[in-house]
């Protein structure tokens, strides 16, 4: 190995030409003959843009949910919660998409429409809230999104709170884990 220089490496191998890496820092001599360039960038300088369509490609259950439905569903006898909660989800599902959405009179003064309604999972781990909560997204019309809190919370840093409403706006309800 030769010595090193404050701009990069000079590596010697055995029966082999010797190659040097540089990299092109501000106020740097241009490297010698015989010698590989590596751009440095600075993360700070990087603006990577993904469209909103890009980021919510992601949305869609997991490969291990990814053929569920509510008859692969097995609910505990032992809970009849279980057994209420996937008749739920269907009736649900069945729902899903047949309201006419309205204005904003209607949003704030007009019958409560329950077609824009959620239904929220609770339960301890292994139960089979995302299993059914994944068969609800495969029953439900599209366009639909599934995701964490996490996933949503990240969405909405990435385009903001405004921009992630727009685009979840045309999305079905209660789709989320």
């Amino acid at each position: 190995m030769l010595p090193s220089s404050r701009c990069g490496a000079a590596v010697r191998r055995p029966g082999r030409v010797k190659v040097r890496i540089a990299g092109i820092l501000s106020g740097d001599q241009p490297p010698a003959e015989r010698t590989t360039l590596v751009q440095i960038e600075q993360l700070a300088a990087r603006t990577p843009a993904v469209s909103v369509d890009e980021l919510l490609k992601g949305f869609y259950p997991s490969p291990r949910f990814g053929e569920v439905s509510f008859s692969s569903y097995r609910p505990d006898p032992k809970q009849p919660s279980q057994a209420g909660a996937v008749r739920a989800l269907q009736g649900f599902a069945d729902g899903v998409g047949s309201g006419n959405g309205g204005g904003l009179f209607k949003k704030l003064f007009g019958k409560k429409d329950d077609s824009r309604a959620g239904i929220y999972l609770d339960g301890g781990f292994g139960v089979g809230k995302t299993h059914l909560l994944a068969s609800l997204w495969h029953a439900a019309p599209g366009p639909k999104a599934f995701g964490t809190f996490v996933e949503y919370t990240n969405l909405v840093g990435a385009l903001s709170f405004r921009k992630t409403v727009e685009a979840l706006s045309s999305y079905q309800p209660g789709l989320h884990r």
